[in-house]
């Protein structure tokens, strides 16, 4: 069964409103009382202080009283409802009374005291309030006592009858914050509802849909924003698949048609001349090594971006891998010329914490590019600097054409070739400057390209200080 979230939230609510009602009710109650009885307790230390005056003034002009005797004591002024009692400690003589069935009361230590005696009298129980404390009075230790019943008490009438008044009123106050509160949270969780269902809706074909906004600008439309930014992440990440798996497609059907129609060719007749069998050999050849370069190419992407090969970090002398770089293309490009200028490194080796392989894979590519597209003769230029940021820079440029402005935001897309016609005249299969990017984030680095004056390409890579 499903269980609404409305309901389980208003019902945590009901229950947290009626226990603060609970605890801030008897809270009231037990400060009132506590004020009530203080105000009790002044008034018996009043009486008590009364008493004692007169027995002050009456006790010296008597001679010892009998056991039966009682001071008459002038207590007009006491409130009808104090009784009180003075006895003698050491004898515990009564000495004066007003109330004969009052026991004798021990000094309360300033402060006013409960007393209860069940059965204490024929018809019913003795329950009191009382205050007692103990003077020297004509040479004698007498305790004056006075206690104020309580037993028909208003406020412990009320305190008797508080557990069930207040079972009573929980009840109705139980119904009626569960309804209030069902109704607030139900209106405060529709933009909630609605985000939900509108996301339920989308599907990988309309991610690019809005979630909706309530315009308050609040927590809830911060959501719904946050959404839909993830949404469109997800879609560009969609479409660049989609385009991957085109590409993919797309570079692997070129060589596999070759592959076909020259293994068709030699079925047909090509077996029996000896120029065409060798002929289409290579050309199968070239296109088996081409669709493995590509399987390769990608094999390596997806390790590197799954974190399967990561960085082997160690201090690396930048003017020699630059010069490492130089000698190497010597041999395969002897027509290229090289400057190197480490512009941060001059008199003294520069050094960095990177990865020397995956560093020197990426200048790899860098001058390979150039090479390709340069055609013919070009001066490679290679450098190092420092940005504002404190960032180590090394730069690869040519004199070649250069990157067509319309090409620059797409050079590190997978598959991607400048030239307009997306042909393979220049070899390759599009992967280079990917996989660049990809080792330059591995790196923790950046990758950008772009082109010098008056022409050529230019990349820069960025590795962290």
């Amino acid at each position: 069964m499903k269980r609404s979230f409305a309901v389980r939230l208003s019902l945590r609510f009901m229950f947290i409103l009626t226990t603060s009602v609970f605890l801030l009710s008897v809270s009231f109650l037990y400060a009132v009382r506590s004020l009530v009885q203080a105000n009790q307790t002044e008034n018996l230390i009043e009486s008590e202080t009364q008493i004692v005056a007169e027995l002050s003034e009456s006790l010296p002009q008597l001679q010892v009283l009998s056991e039966d005797e009682e001071l008459v004591l002038i207590t007009s002024e006491l409130p009808y409802y104090h009784t009180y009692i003075a006895y003698d400690v050491e004898t515990e003589q009564v000495l004066a009374t007003n109330d004969p069935f009052l026991p004798l009361l021990k000094d309360t230590g300033g402060k006013s005291l409960h007393y209860f005696e069940k059965e204490f009298f024929f018809d019913g129980d003795l329950d009191i309030l009382y205050y007692a404390a103990t003077h020297q009075i004509d040479g004698r230790t007498i305790v004056v006592a006075v206690a104020e019943n309580i037993e028909n008490d208003s406020f412990s009438k009320l305190f008797q009858k508080l557990p069930s008044a207040l079972l009573f009123m929980a009840l109705p106050v139980l119904l009626l914050s569960f309804l209030f509160l069902l109704f607030l949270t139900k209106n405060t969780i529709k933009p909630v509802v609605k985000i939900t269902r509108a996301a339920r809706t989308m599907t990988t074909e309309n991610l690019d849909g809005q979630l909706p906004l309530t315009g308050r600008g609040d927590e809830i439309d911060e959501l719904s924003v946050a959404f839909n930014e993830l949404f469109m992440r997800i879609k560009a990440d969609f479409d660049r698949e989609r385009q991957f798996s085109s590409d993919v497609s797309h570079e692997l059907n070129t060589p596999l048609t070759v592959i076909s129609g020259q293994a068709g060719l030699l079925l047909r007749w090509g077996k029996d001349d000896p120029v065409q069998l060798e002929k289409s050999l290579n050309a199968i050849k070239d296109e088996a090594k081409s669709m493995h370069a590509i399987i390769q190419n990608l094999l390596q992407i997806s390790r590197i971006e799954s974190g399967r090969i990561k960085p082997q970090i160690c201090d690396v002398d930048i003017g020699e891998l630059l010069s490492r770089v130089e000698q190497e293309f010597a041999a395969v490009a002897p027509e290229v010329k090289f400057e190197i200028s480490c512009e941060v490194c001059e008199g003294e080796a520069l050094n960095v914490q990177t990865d020397p392989e995956m560093l020197h894979q990426i200048l790899t590519v860098f001058v390979s590019n150039s090479v390709k597209f340069a055609e013919g003769h070009c001066t490679i230029k290679l450098g190092t600097a420092r940005d504002e940021d404190g960032r180590l820079v090394i730069s690869e440029s040519d004199d070649g054409p250069g990157i067509a402005e319309e090409a620059l935001p797409h050079v590190f897309e997978r598959f991607y070739r400048a030239d307009e016609a997306h042909t393979r005249s220049v070899g390759g299969s599009g992967l280079g400057l990917s996989i660049a990017k990809t080792l330059a984030e591995a790196l923790g680095g950046e990758i950008s390209a772009g082109n010098v004056e008056p022409h050529g390409a230019l990349f820069q890579l960025y590795l962290p200080a």
